[in-house]
This record gives structure tokens, sequence and C-alpha cells, in this order.
């Protein structure tokens, strides 16, 4: 979405960086910054572990203690403006297994220049090497730049499910919010389930009328409530995952979404319903002249049944009807 003229974009970005500055010190606390990332990327504590099944396995960060033992797994936290939403899976009428074995919750955000969320996403490129430095440069495809990461720009997706294997992780059950008609569900017999790694947790915040606040009180919330212009917090982790071609992608993955702040959303609203639907302009519609033969004839049979009386037409003659 591109912010239109009923979308208030000076009002949401001020409004972001009271959110910005209200979640400051909740952030550093909660999720690694920018001086942490650099001494883990300078050491051997970020490690890249492998996860899933064998068929399709999926390489995650995670971070070492002195012990050896890999303690959590590397997440990262920002705050944007919603621009794209995709988070119910919708009508999946005919659609074979493969296509939906790709299907994903899918969010795009901006940051519209927040100082957090630009580090935020030169922390997701950083996040990089450590592929790298697991796989070798020339197997592990370089960041574009110009997709997901362009103009503070972030591209955040989760699968709703993934190929069964016997080392695959406990399978849970789909949210009514996520799977209301039941039709991803269906598709565990195709082979495919649905597990915590595929799961995306939703909440709102209690205090989504006040920007300043630290929206520490969050509720419950359904996909369904989050809007292009809303401003939220997402976490997730960078993961990699083996292409055809067997190269290795990587991808910022969410695990959470929190609706924060939704005021300039519901106001755009508002302003659009008041304005009504947009005018079309009046467009002439010329007729070709394959038509004028026809229309000649037409005129001609018009002609003949307006002179035509009843009381001249007489009997029928011997053998008409």
């Amino acid at each position: 979405m591109d912010f239109d003229s009923h979308y208030d974009k000076n009002a949401a970005a001020d409004a972001l960086q009271l959110v910005v500055s209200a979640q400051l010190d909740v952030v550093k606390n909660t999720s690694t910054n920018a001086v942490q990332l650099v001494n883990l990327l300078q050491t051997d504590n970020l490690v890249v572990q492998e996860t899933g099944n064998k068929q399709k396995p999926i390489w995650r960060l995670g971070i070492m203690n002195s012990d050896g033992a890999i303690e959590e797994e590397l997440s990262i936290r920002m705050h944007g403006i919603l621009t794209r939403v995709d988070l119910t899976a919708g009508s999946l009428f005919r659609c074979d297994a493969a296509k939906v074995a790709n299907l994903c919750q899918r969010i795009e955000i901006v940051g519209l220049n927040s100082q957090l969320f630009t580090e935020a996403i030169q922390n997701v490129v950083a996040l990089h090497s450590a592929f790298e430095r697991f796989f070798g440069p020339d197997r592990v495809i370089p960041v574009n730049v110009g997709d997901s990461y362009s103009g503070h720009r972030m591209i955040c997706t989760c699968l709703y499910l993934s190929k069964a294997g016997p080392d695959s992780a406990p399978e849970v059950p789909f949210g009514m919010g996520v799977d209301p008609l039941g039709e991803l569900a269906k598709y565990r017999k195709s082979g495919l389930i649905h597990t915590s790694e595929n799961q995306v947790t939703y909440f709102r915040s209690a205090d989504d009328g006040n920007a300043g606040s630290k929206h520490d009180t969050v509720y419950e919330a359904f996909p369904a409530s989050f809007r292009a212009g809303d401003i939220v917090e997402v976490q997730g982790s960078v993961i990699g995952f083996a292409t055809k071609s067997q190269k290795i992608k990587t991808i910022f993955q969410m695990s959470s979404l929190t609706l924060i702040h939704s005021t300039q959303s519901k106001e755009a609203e508002k302003a659009r319903a008041k304005a009504g639907p947009p005018s079309l302009p009046a467009v002439t519609l010329k007729r070709k002249k394959w038509h004028e033969q026809e229309d000649r004839e037409v005129v001609k049979t018009r002609r003949k049944l307006k002179d035509l009386d009843i009381s001249s037409a007489g009997p029928p003659k011997e053998g008409e009807e």
C-alpha cells in the first residue's frame, strides 16, 4: 500500500517516534541490540543450528553459553507501520498441496526514518555474515537490498505449514483466527503439518489510543484486526533454508505481531468513507463501423412494424399460417 491523501503520514511518524521512545528500555532489555550483536558476530557464541526435518531443514541462529549449550534463539524486535497485511489464508479451493506448502503469513512494514527501525534492519543484514561463515560465502544468496530492505522497509513472513518428518517439531492446532474454515487443516493428509515453528502469536495493546504508553499490557488478537497503517511491534529471527539449487536463502521469520497504535489508520478509514467512492471520468463509447449495416436493418424493420395495421392485414392466404 502507498499512503494516500487520507492517511496522515506526518502524524504517523510522530506517533511511531513516541512508541519507539516508550519502548526503548524494553527493547534493550529483551532483544539483542546493536552492541550485543557486534560482540556476538566477533565471537563463536553465535551459532547456526539445524532444525526442522531432514527432507527440508531450516537453519536458525542460536546463542551459545560458556558450557557449549545453545541457550536461546537470537531474536530481534522492531516497530514500524504496516503497509501490507496477508495474515489469513483465504479460500484454498482447488489448491494443490505444493502450492499450499508455500503459503505464508506475510506483512510489510516501514520505519519512516525511525532510528531504531533502521538499526533493526542493519542487524538483520549483518546476521547474514553468520550464515556465510557457516556455509561459505559462495553458497549463501547475497542480501537483496533492492527487495526486502530497501527504503527502510522490511518483509516478515512465516509459513503456515511444514513437511512432516520423523524428527519434526510437535504439531499444534490452528487458531480460529488463522484458519476459521478449517481449510488449512485439511492438508495435513498431504504430509503437511502445523508446528510451533509455523505459529505466529497475535496481540493487541490495551493502550492502543496512547502512543506514548509503555504498552506492557496486551491481549490476544485476531489476525483480521490488523490494518495497513497500524503501528505494530514485530518479533522474529533470521532463518535460512535451501533452495532448489541448494543455495541458502535467508529471510526474517516473525514469531509474534502486536498492534500498538491504530489511531492514524482509523482516522484514514473515516476520511475515505466520508469522501465517498472516487469519481470516474465520463467515457464516450464509439460504435464500430461493422454495426452500421446492422443498425440500418433494425431501422427498416422498426418502420415496417410501425406502419403495420392489423385491420389491413386481411385473412391469411391459402397455405399460410
